[in-house]
């Protein structure tokens, strides 16, 4: 009997032990390098050799887009009530296409973008976008997306990783048609976590308004940023729905070393 009590006692101890070791192990696997944090370490601190070509690369871009800036008053060719530009004042507002002919039609327009980037169940992205495109075929751009990574410290209690990228860009459409803009866009590429990198970068961006009220919309970049190369692909399809769209696809984010940011997003476009 007391050899049974014995035996008893230590399989109580030991299924005791077990349930206090198990979460330690989920722990862990969570510690350690995170995703955001072997993507951002790869491309490391940029070296002092290499920072007087990527500041004149910078200025470059810079000086280009801002020379263009200056020219704001003759890329917008008048007031809508006046100038004869080709956009009717959202997609699908004047035919069949987004440039076909319109009595309210103008010579710009703008959308701004709200996005949901999920990538798993510990982390995920919050991204905004900002673009106008003129009649005189110059397109502006800004984007910012934050990344949010769930983990936990050496003591167990969780916080949040962050890694924030920003674009800002001056683009030429290369062919539009009233199904169709096709544009080549230059500009400048930067993330920041513990420290802002950034660097130039060069993308095509083709929207496509085949049949109302479905809109496409594919983009690939590649930038320089520090010492390695980052790519961004995003593709979506969009339901318009008067001046706004729903829509819904994939966007990646990829560094030398191969790691991938990517999942599926979700989102609000305004067409105004």
């Amino acid at each position: 009997m007391r050899m049974f009590k014995n035996v008893l006692f230590m399989a109580l101890v030991a299924g005791l032990s077990l349930e206090l070791v198990v979460p330690q192990t989920g722990y862990t696997q969570k510690k350690g390098k995170g995703d955001l944090e072997d993507f951002a370490d790869d491309f490391g601190e940029e070296e002092d050799s290499d920072s007087g070509d990527s500041e004149e690369a910078i200025g470059f871009f810079i000086e280009v887009m801002f020379h263009h800036l200056v020219h704001m008053p003759q890329l917008w060719g008048g007031t809508p009530e006046t100038e004869n530009g080709p956009y009717p004042s959202f997609p699908y507002a004047g035919g069949d296409g987004f440039m076909a002919t319109s009595n309210q039609h103008r010579s710009y327009f703008f959308t701004t973008e709200f996005n949901y980037h999920y990538i798993n169940e510990d982390l995920r992205s919050y991204i905004v976008k900002w673009e106008t495109q003129f009649m005189r075929r110059s397109k502006l751009s800004f984007d910012l997306a934050v990344y949010e990574e769930d983990r936990i410290d050496d003591f167990g209690f969780i916080y949040k990783d962050h890694l924030t990228f920003f674009g800002f860009r001056y683009g030429y459409a290369l062919f539009h048609s009233p199904q169709m803009i096709l544009n080549l866009e230059g500009g400048l590429r930067g993330f920041h976590r513990n420290s802002a990198h950034s660097g130039p970068e060069i993308a095509l961006d083709l929207q496509l308004f085949p049949k109302r009220p479905l809109i496409l919309e594919t983009e690939i970049a590649a930038a320089y940023v520090s010492n390695g190369m980052l790519l961004t692909v995003e593709s979506s399809a969009g339901i318009a729905i008067g001046r706004f769209e729903i829509l819904g696809g994939v966007r990646i984010l990829k560094n030398k070393s191969s790691d991938l940011l990517d999942g599926f997003r979700v989102g609000l476009r305004v067409w105004y």
